[in-house]
This record gives structure tokens, C-alpha cells and sequence, in this order.
């Protein structure tokens, strides 16, 4: 009897230690995530850039949305590449007078980069057509 009693007792020691503890799916911590892929190139040829993030247009000095400008001379080239995971458009909403007209890049994910050279001086305005309460009036002043 005792040896049966004994052999139960590490039975059961052996299933209940069988049921938790470990770090896989079943019981424990999630695997961590993988790192994010590294940031995109930025486009060849451009004067400025602006970095596109989630839910934000970034000047090369770090200000976002609508506190992010720049300021280029006529004839130079604006960039942005895409280093966000959202659908992201750069939509010009306000052109200067006698200017080339609106821009528009279409549909940019992840990797992808826009260019546009502005040889009229004033002020742009652009936006993105999927995120316009947000990632908007953003703002380069051509001189």
C-alpha cells in the first residue's frame, strides 16, 4: 500500500509540473516582438527631407504635423520617405500663384519615398488625404 501511495504521489508530481510554468504559448510570457525593420533610405537628390511616421509628417528637425516647415530655395528638391506602417498620402492643399499646380504622391506604404522639386517661390501647404485631422498644414516656403 505505502509503495502505492508513493508511486501516486509522483505521478502527480509529475503531471502538475507537466501543466504550467514554462515560457512557451501555453503557459508564461509571449515570445517578445521582433525588432522594427530599419528606417528607409532617404530619397536620392532631395534637398530636405520629411520623415513619415504614424500618424505624423516629421521635418529634419524632429517638429511634427502642424508645427513642422521647412525652407528651401527655388529649384530645390522636397523629400519624404515613408518609415510609418499606414497608408499615407502628401496631398498639397495650397500652392503659390502660378505654380506647377497641386501635388499629389498617391498612396504611400512602408519603404516607398516621394519627391517634388518647387521652382515657384511661396508658400505650400500639404497634407494626407487618410489621416487630414492630424497630418495636416505642414508647411515649405520657397525662396
Amino acid at each position: 500500500m505505502r509503495n502505492t501511495l508513493f508511486a501516486l504521489g509522483i505521478g502527480a508530481a509529475l503531471v502538475l509540473s507537466a501543466c504550467g510554468g514554462g515560457s512557451g504559448p501555453a503557459g508564461g510570457n509571449p515570445p517578445p516582438p521582433p525588432p522594427p525593420p530599419p528606417p528607409t533610405a532617404p530619397p536620392a537628390g532631395a534637398n530636405v527631407v520629411f520623415d513619415i511616421v504614424d500618424n505624423a509628417f516629421v521635418d529634419p528637425g524632429g517638429r511634427r504635423n502642424t508645427n513642422a516647415s521647412v525652407t528651401i530655395a527655388a529649384g530645390q528638391t522636397v523629400g519624404w520617405t515613408h518609415n510609418g506602417s499606414a497608408t499615407h498620402t502628401v496631398t498639397f492643399t495650397s500652392v503659390p500663384q502660378g505654380s506647377a499646380g497641386a501635388v499629389d504622391s498617391g498612396n504611400l506604404v512602408r519603404g516607398e519615398t516621394h519627391t517634388v522639386t518647387l521652382n515657384t517661390p511661396g508658400t505650400y501647404v500639404f497634407r494626407c488625404d487618410f489621416h487630414p485631422g492630424t497630418m495636416r498644414d505642414v508647411t515649405i516656403v520657397v525662396t
